[in-house]
């Protein structure tokens, strides 16, 4: 399986998990100029923007750990970005980073935020 096709069945594993949990998915791989947001979602008050990490082995660390500072920069870019474009006004903002790991889905809720 190609990196493309496991990066889309990764995402499809997060969307059922958050559709399960409560979350109204909004968008998915949303580009903005050369960012991208993996998924987009709302809950209650929050509108969440979720990072999709993948990895077949845990031999470099589990997918979570891949996410350095500039990825989250460029996440947080993108989220500011898009907020601006639509109108969401009196919704709160939140990151998530949904780490699969040889097959097991954590979701890690209010990874980072807007000040990182």
């Amino acid at each position: 399986m190609n990196n493309i096709k496991k990066g889309s069945f990764g995402e499809r594993l997060v969307e059922e998990f958050m559709k399960k949990n409560g979350y109204k998915i909004i968008e998915k791989n949303c580009r903005l100029g050369k960012k991208e947001i993996d998924i987009i979602a709302t809950k209650d008050d929050l509108i969440i923007f979720t990072e999709v990490k993948l990895r077949n082995s845990r031999k470099y660390g589990r997918g979570f750990e891949a996410l350095i500072r500039n990825k989250k920069r460029n996440i947080i870019k993108a989220a500011k970005d898009y907020l601006l474009k639509h109108n969401y006004d009196g919704y709160n903002v939140r990151f998530d980073v949904a780490s699969i790991d040889e097959g097991e889905l954590m979701y890690i809720e209010d990874a980072f935020n807007l000040n990182y």
